[in-house]
């Protein structure tokens, strides 16, 4: 089995060599490169392509996202993790909508973090699950907030849900867990899940966090 080829671009050296120590050790995958700037990665993968790049945003000149959108309209099937300090739902959704598979924090655990480049090796949208309750939260406002609005919250881009899957994605994005939807729909847990499953399928995520990030980069907007 071929190892994951990784490309680490971080403005500071401690993280970029913090970073090599870390996933060095794991056979299945491999370093190929570290850019201090996102200039030096669109050069580098010119020569080289990664599975995967760790990304930083606020690097001089070029920032992650600036650079994740570039690099994702030179090569559209490349995975690009953000791997940042920033919390707010604004970095998400932007980075999102760049073209980047993840969005993973710095301080996320080495577990976490190795996990995460497995998932978007595979295709797996992946949000540091510390970001996921905020997430959830601001989009519950807009959800809400766009019920007197003539867009519906997934109109243009699920047209495949059905009415009653559309109301559960609703309460999804509300936050909700499967039993509050159980008895807001007054249908059993069980068909619940069901209708979930049907959800992310249609959708082409695999848990509740991918749907919700799937909405983001929809929407245009947190």
């Amino acid at each position: 089995m071929s190892s994951i080829k990784l490309l680490i671009v971080d403005d500071h050296p401690m993280i970029r060599e913090g970073l090599v120590a870390m996933l060095g050790p794991y056979e299945d995958l491999e370093i190929i490169g570290c850019c201090s700037n996102a200039q030096e990665a669109i050069e580098f993968i010119k020569k080289s392509v990664p599975d995967v790049i760790l990304m930083d945003i606020k690097m001089q000149k070029m920032n992650g996202i600036e650079a994740t959108r570039e690099i994702t309209s030179m090569i559209p099937d490349i995975k690009i993790i953000m791997l940042t300090i920033y919390e707010d739902a604004e970095s998400v959704r932007l980075s999102l909508q760049a073209g980047a598979t993840g969005y993973m924090l710095k301080q996320a655990s080495q577990e976490s973090l190795v996990q995460s480049i497995r998932q978007a090796f595979r295709g797996e949208t992946v949000i540091d699950s510390a970001l996921i309750t905020q997430l959830v939260h601001d989009y519950a406002q807009i959800a809400q907030g766009s019920q007197n609005q003539s867009r519906s919250l997934n109109k243009d881009d699920n047209k495949n849900l059905t009415p009653r899957e559309d109301d559960i994605l609703k309460y999804l994005c509300q936050g909700l867990s499967n039993k509050e939807i159980s008895a807001k729909t007054h249908l059993a847990v069980d068909t619940v899940k069901t209708h979930l499953r049907n959800i992310y399928r249609k959708m082409g995520v695999k848990s509740r966090s991918q749907a919700i990030s799937e909405i983001i980069r929809q929407q245009g907007k947190i």
